[in-house]
C-alpha cells in the first residue's frame, strides 16, 4: 500500500460513507444483511474509509476480519484471513491474545474448538495443495463462528478482484455459492478497477448483483477539498486562484492534494513565509512530479509498471501518452502511432480491463488527471529529450510548469463577459 491509511484524527470528509457502513452493521444485528462493494481510482480513499470504519466501529458483538487481497500465494492470504478472524474473535470473547499464529491457534482450540477443527481442516488441504476445497473451507469459517460463539462477522476484502490472483479456480463463483447461504455474514469489498468490479458482481456473482449495494469513491468534492486546503493550511494563507488550482489539478484525490499542500508548507516555511502562491506551488509540483524521486512520480510509475505486462510496456505506455495528448479514439490513436488499429485495440481492451483506461461509446479516457499530466508533461518529456546527461532537465520542467500554471491563472482571472462572449462567438464559427 502505497499511502497508509489515515483514521482517527487523520481522516477528513465521507461522513455520508461511514454513516451508511454503518447502518448496514445495525441492520446486520437486526438479520438484515446487505453486502457493499466500493469502487473508485487507486489512492481514492478507499482503504482510508474500511480503516477508519474498523477503528470506529461500535458494535461490540460483531467480528471483523479485513484482509488486503494481494497477487500473493493463497497460503498467504489464507493466513491472514485466519489470523485476523481469530484475533478478532478472542478479543471479543474477553481473551488477550498476541498477534502470533501458534498462539492464536492454541487458545482456540479450547475457547472455541469447532472453529478450531475447521481451521485444521483448512490447514491440511492447504498442504496437500487443495486449494479450492480450503478457499471454500475458509469462507465458510464465520457461519461456524456464528453458530459456536453466537457472533455474526464482517468480512472486509480490500482490493477484492485480486482473488482471481490466488491460484482457486472460478473463485468468484464458489465465493457466490458460499455468501448465498450465509446470512450472518456481512461482505464489504472494494476494487480500483471499476470496470472488472463492474463485470464480476455483474456476471460472475449475477445471481448476488441485486445483494451488493455499489458505492462509488472519488476524489473529495470542492467544498470539501478546500476545507482541507484550509485545516492542513491553517496559519498560511492562500491565494484564491491557487485554491482552485489545486483543487482542479488533483480533482479532488487525497493522496495528491495533501502531498502537494504538505510540499507547499514545507517550502514557505523554508522560505519562512505564511503565503502560498504560484511559485511555491510550483516548486511543490517539480520536487514531487517531475523529480524522479518525489513520492507522486514515484507512485505513478511503480502504478503503471505493477499494472501493465512486461512484454507489452512499451506499446501500452505509447497507447497512454496518445490519449494523454488528446486523441481519444482508436482511429485517432492508430495514425498518432502509426500502428494498425488491431493491435491499438488489443491495448485498449487490455488497459480498459485493469483500470487504467475507461471507455464511453467510441472514446477512451484516464480517469486519474494527475496520470494523464504525469503522461504528457513528465514521462513524454523524459522520453523526447535526446541529449541527456547535458541538459538541465529540471530547468526545462521548471518553464513548462510555471507556462502551465501562468495559463491556468490568466483563464482563471478572465471575466465571466469574456469567456461568454468566447463561446458564443464559437457556437456562431460552428453554425
Amino acid at each position: 500500500m502505497f499511502s497508509e491509511p489515515a483514521i482517527g484524527e487523520k481522516f477528513f470528509g465521507r461522513p455520508e460513507v461511514i454513516e451508511l457502513l454503518n447502518k448496514r452493521v445495525s441492520a446486520l444485528r437486526d438479520g438484515y444483511r446487505q453486502n457493499i462493494a466500493l469502487t473508485g481510482p487507486s489512492l481514492a480513499g478507499k482503504s482510508s474509509i474500511l480503516h477508519h470504519f474498523l477503528y470506529t466501529l461500535k458494535e461490540s458483538d460483531c467480528v471483523t476480519v479485513y484482509v488486503e487481497v494481494l497477487k500473493e500465494p493463497f497460503k498467504a492470504f489464507s493466513d491472514k484471513f485466519i489470523a485476523t478472524l481469530l484475533y478478532s474473535s478472542l478479543t471479543k470473547i474477553g481473551e488477550r491474545p498476541e498477534i502470533d499464529m501458534n498462539e492464536l491457534l492454541a487458545i482456540s482450540s479450547s475457547v472455541i474448538p469447532k472453529t478450531h477443527l475447521s481451521i485444521k481442516h483448512i490447514n491440511s488441504c492447504i498442504e496437500k495443495s487443495e486449494y479450492d476445497e480450503a478457499y471454500s473451507g475458509l469462507l465458510g469459517l464465520t457461519s461456524i463462528l456464528k453458530n459456536e460463539a453466537n457472533m455474526s462477522c464482517i468480512v472486509i476484502l480490500d482490493e477484492f478482484d485480486n482473488l482471481e490472483y490466488l491460484g482457486i479456480k472460478n473463485p468468484f463463483l464458489n465465493f457466490g455459492k458460499v455468501i448465498m447461504v450465509q446470512k450472518d455474514t456481512m461482505y464489504i469489498v472494494s476494487s480500483s478497477r471499476a470496470d472488472a468490479i463492474r463485470k464480476i458482481l455483474s456476471e460472475k456473482l449475477s445471481l448476488l448483483f441485486g445483494n451488493f449495494e455499489i458505492i462509488k469513491v472519488s476524489g473529495y468534492d470542492p467544498k470539501t477539498s478546500s476545507e482541507y486546503i484550509d485545516m492542513k493550511l491553517a496559519g498560511y494563507e492562500v491565494d484564491d486562484v491557487i485554491r482552485k488550482f489545486l483543487i482542479i489539478f488533483t480533482d479532488g484525490n487525497p493522496f495528491y492534494l495533501d502531498r502537494l499542500i504538505t510540499k507547499a508548507r514545507d517550502i514557505a516555511q523554508i522560505r519562512m513565509s505564511n503565503y502560498i502562491d504560484s511559485d511555491v506551488i510550483k516548486v511543490a509540483m517539480l520536487e514531487l512530479i517531475y523529480n524522479s524521486g518525489g513520492s507522486i512520480h514515484q507512485y505513478l510509475l511503480n502504478y503503471i509498471l505493477e499494472l501493465l505486462d512486461t512484454k507489452y510496456k512499451e506499446s501500452y505506455m505509447s497507447i497512454l501518452v496518445s490519449i494523454a495528448n488528446g486523441h481519444n479514439k482508436q482511429a485517432e490513436i492508430s495514425k498518432d502511432l502509426k500502428v494498425r488499429q488491431g493491435e491499438v485495440a488489443k491495448g485498449l481492451a487490455r488497459m480498459v480491463e485493469i483500470g487504467l483506461l475507461s471507455k464511453g461509446g467510441i472514446f477512451y479516457t484516464i480517469d486519474d488527471v494527475m496520470l494523464e499530466f504525469w503522461l504528457r508533461f513528465v514521462y513524454q518529456r523524459r522520453r523526447e529529450i535526446l541529449v541527456n546527461g547535458v541538459l538541465d532537465k529540471m530547468k526545462l520542467f521548471d518553464e513548462e510548469v510555471s507556462s502551465y500554471l501562468s495559463g491556468f491563472i490568466r483563464e482563471a482571472n478572465r471575466d465571466t463577459i469574456s469567456k461568454l462572449v468566447e463561446l458564443l462567438n464559437h457556437l456562431v464559427q460552428r453554425e
